[in-house]
């Protein structure tokens, strides 16, 4: 086919007149958002020091599955309902981010800058997702390091060693030592964020106090000293015995109920057996309040906790995970996360903390 000269103009023109399409990036529904690095306290300096942030999302994959058994008199029919939860990561420039205070510190595209010396809180948000909040806490040059250790202050345990781990400023020396023990990190190492996670080894049984010096690197007169106080009986010893019993424990005002006991067929474990009440009515979907949901799980020599919640009522299946420590052999505490699924129904999903004592 010939193209005349007034064609090829037309056409001629029509291409000078195509515009390039703004690419617009499509996010997927998260129904969570994380701050990375996961911690709760950043150390950074004024003087427009910076630090970098970014994000992970979670997405819930709800998969069916319709399985047939054919038997000899008739077929039987079921569905299998798997829910996965998935982190992915998540450009910082795609988000929302806040500072509560901005003459502290900026925060542009997870870029999070010191102002002046003092605290904010940075979070991020994603769609309707929300992440937990991170406290900044921008320090002047000539000052104590920042240092914080992760929880708990006070830990019950079971085995002659436990990890160390928080968030110390840049630039600072950490030393971590145990009198008793002798034990004794002067260098501990950390990553460009500033955490670190140290195992201190050959604990005595009783308590011991861990101790954690940072010491600023341009003035060893300048340090900040945080504690971490341990409370060690090997298994099934008269002091970690005194664990065994009735507990009670609370969420929201509500009171809920367990026991911890010596397993007769499993050496050296401890059972902990006891129902839940999650009221769910204010989430909707016509599940109301739930009783005497199932708990059951086991209590680990590090003294965390791992409890699984289990309950069918309403043609819902109600299941989650409680997790926690015992921060002394009388005191417990953590938070627990519980949903409900139905097929052909939204998910429903709960979260909570709990703390806990030991009956006398």
């Amino acid at each position: 086919m010939k193209l005349s000269v007034v064609s090829i103009a037309i056409l001629l023109f029509l291409s000078s007149c195509e515009k390039e399409e703004e690419k617009v990036e499509i996010l997927p529904e998260y129904s969570t958002v994380k701050i990375q690095p996961e911690q709760d306290s950043l150390f950074i300096n004024e003087n427009n020091e910076t630090r970098q942030l970014s994000l992970a999302g979670a997405i819930v994959n709800v998969t069916e599955k319709t399985i047939t058994n054919t038997g000899v008199m008739t077929d039987i029919q079921y569905t299998v309902r798997t829910v996965d939860t998935v982190f992915q990561s998540v450009n910082p420039a795609s988000a929302q981010w806040y500072s509560t205070n901005p003459a502290i510190a900026t925060v542009i595209n997870g870029l999070v800058t010191g102002k002046s010396s003092g605290y904010t809180q940075i979070t991020a948000r994603v769609g309707n997702a929300y992440s937990k909040a991170i406290v900044v806490n921008v320090r002047a040059v000539n000052t104590e390091p920042g240092l914080s250790l992760a929880p708990p202050d006070i830990v019950f345990i079971m085995q002659n060693s436990v990890y160390v781990s928080g968030v110390v400023q840049q630039t600072a020396k950490l030393r971590i030592s145990e009198p008793i023990s002798g034990f004794t990190d002067s260098a501990v190492a950390y990553s460009s964020d500033g955490s670190f996670i140290v195992q201190v080894t050959g604990l005595t049984q009783g308590h011991s106090t861990i101790t954690a010096r940072a010491v600023n690197a341009n003035d060893s007169t300048l340090a900040s000293v945080r504690v971490k106080n341990v409370i060690y009986y090997e298994p099934f010893s008269f002091g970690a015995d005194s664990i065994v019993g009735a507990w009670l424990g609370t969420t929201i005002g509500k009171n809920f109920n367990f026991s911890i006991s010596k397993n007769s067929l499993i050496p050296l474990r401890y059972d902990i057996d006891g129902t839940i009440d999650i009221d769910f009515k204010s989430l909707g979907l016509g599940l109301g309040f739930v009783q005497d949901i199932k708990l059951f799980g086991v209590l680990n020599h590090d003294g965390t906790i791992d409890i699984a919640l289990s309950k069918e009522t309403q043609g819902f299946k109600i299941s989650g995970r409680l997790d926690g420590h015992f921060t002394s052999m009388g005191k417990g505490n953590g938070s627990y996360r519980a949903e409900a699924i139905r097929s052909g129904w939204p998910k429903i999903s709960f979260n909570d903390e709990w703390t806990a004592v030991k009956v006398p």
